[in-house]
């Protein structure tokens, strides 16, 4: 199947119909086409709206490789815990459902050059709509393609969640002890003590 105008206009006007089907077919070649759409569009959005165009290509490439990463990670969990799902699965969740939103970053980019107070209101809208549409689809997406009640999608990404959150915290505090010597620490410690 090719990747179409139609089927874009399908991600902006029905969603549902199109990630629905979208989660049965796992094309790796179409899934891998989508998530490089979307991200030329952020990346075209937000050096427009920065006007700052030399971020354009910095902001393709971070964002094409940190949802493969991202992808990754989420394959892993849902694989630790039973889920019968492939890595083509996770990444069409976390293409088509957002399409919305990065068409959304463009067209309010475009928006905001003209006209920037309705660029808010416009946007306001927009990403309310589209973000709504890219999480409860991708967590559809993962709830049928993995097998797995939507309570077990929830848990498995709010486990995920606080795996990041607990791996830059620890990372923030080696990094914060680097900076400090061993003889300030113990030193701080002994005049808390006394």
């Amino acid at each position: 199947m090719s990747l179409t105008l139609q089927k874009l206009k399908e991600l902006l006007v029905s969603p549902h119909e199109i990630i629905a089907r979208k989660a049965k077919t796992k094309d790796k070649n179409e899934t891998i086409v989508m998530l490089t759409i979307n991200w030329i569009l952020i990346a075209i959005g937000v050096a427009l709206f920065s006007q700052n165009y030399s971020l354009a290509p910095a902001i393709l490439v971070l964002g094409i490789v940190g949802t493969l990463i991202a992808a990754f990670y989420i394959y892993l969990a849902f694989t630790v815990m039973g889920g019968k799902g492939d890595y083509t699965s996770v990444l069409i969740s976390l293409t088509y459902p957002f399409f919305g939103v990065a068409f959304s970053t463009l067209v309010i980019s475009l928006i905001y050059i003209w006209l920037e107070t309705a660029s808010f209101f416009i946007g306001a809208i927009l990403f309310t709509l589209y973000f709504t549409v890219g999480l409860t689809g991708m967590f559809r997406v993962l709830k049928e393609n993995f097998k797995m009640e939507l309570v077990t999608v929830w848990i498995v990404i709010s486990l995920l969640l606080l795996a990041i959150f607990i791996s830059f915290y620890k990372l923030a505090i080696i990094y914060a002890l680097k900076t400090v010597s061993i003889s300030e620490v113990i030193t701080y410690l002994i005049s808390q003590t006394v």
